[in-house]
């Protein structure tokens, strides 16, 4: 990780995050999403902004080791999806998945990389 004040804050935040996905995920859905595919967009949309979020917070060295967790926390929900008979494994959900955490990582590699480290120097919040 890197060197930062709120490391734990940034790290406590993505964690909820996972688990609120997870949990989203794994919930009976009240509604059909409004939209064709709506499904698959939230997916992208979600391990996107997963990507970016641990994107801002890791060593350059660790980035493979991120994406391929991602790419296994997708697969685990897809797994735990088949043993709820109110929701059902997908494929497809999987490739969304994938295609969010490249548009993640491309988002990161065109500036958000480190966003962290970032928006604590802004606040004046340097490395304890």
């Amino acid at each position: 990780m890197l060197p930062l004040r709120y490391k734990w804050f940034w790290l406590g935040s993505g964690l909820l995050g996972l688990l609120a996905i997870l949990g989203l995920a794994l919930l009976p859905m009240r509604a059909p999403i409004p939209v064709s595919e709506g499904d698959k967009l939230l997916h992208m949309l979600a391990f996107a902004f997963l990507t970016v979020w641990f994107l801002g917070m890791v060593r350059d060295g660790k980035l493979l080791r991120l994406l391929v967790g991602l790419v296994l926390y997708a697969l685990l929900i897809e797994l735990l999806q088949s043993f709820f008979p109110y929701r059902s494994a997908d494929p497809w959900d999987v490739v969304a998945d994938l295609a969010g955490i490249a548009a993640g990582w491309l988002l990161a590699s065109v500036g958000l990389r480190h966003w962290c480290g970032r928006l604590e120097a802004l606040f004046g919040a340097g490395p304890s």
